[in-house]
């Protein structure tokens, strides 16, 4: 009986303590956006905000989403750029494609991510995370796309709140 209730209790503080952690590992957010040819630019996970800039006309190249004008960082970017660069390859006129993001946050420790990928989300060629403070930018490889093949340009900014 006594190795019952001792083997109960060992895992309730087990399942205490697990759920403790990932509780706390859970609570901590991750804001992120970015910008897509197809959709424009968004905001998720801002505590309370969250917006699709795709159906905002005569939207630019890039956005302005916020700033403090202080030494404290803001919520979010005080603006992201996205757009797709092209370069001729060889004399027949072949064109490869890249993608290119830029991220300006005062003050706050972010990260710039540029890729080339299909519309279904595969992606095809990335930066990677570039991370810095203040302002970072991306640009993927370059990508020679096949024939009939749909590529997008996107770019994606985030940090650790």
């Amino acid at each position: 009986m006594k190795k019952g209730i001792c083997r109960l209790v060992l895992v309730l503080v087990v399942v205490l303590s697990v759920g403790q952690i990932s509780v706390h590992a859970t609570s901590r957010s991750t804001v992120f956006g970015g910008w897509s040819e197809s959709k424009g630019y968004y905001i998720n996970d801002v505590p309370g905000y969250y917006t699709d800039y795709a159906d905002i006309p005569d939207i630019k190249s890039e956005i302005s989403v916020c700033g403090t004008g202080t030494g404290t960082p803001a919520d979010k970017p005080e603006s992201h750029t996205g757009k797709r660069l092209s370069r001729v390859i060889d004399n027949s006129g072949d064109i490869e494609e890249a993608a290119y993001g830029k991220t300006k946050w005062a003050n706050k420790y972010h990260y710039t991510t540029a890729r080339m990928e299909l519309s279904d989300g595969t992606v095809k060629t990335t930066s990677g995370r570039q991370w810095g403070w203040n302002e970072t930018e991306a640009t993927s490889p370059y990508y020679y796309r096949a024939l009939f093949e749909n590529t997008e340009a996107r770019s994606y900014w985030g940090s650790q709140s």
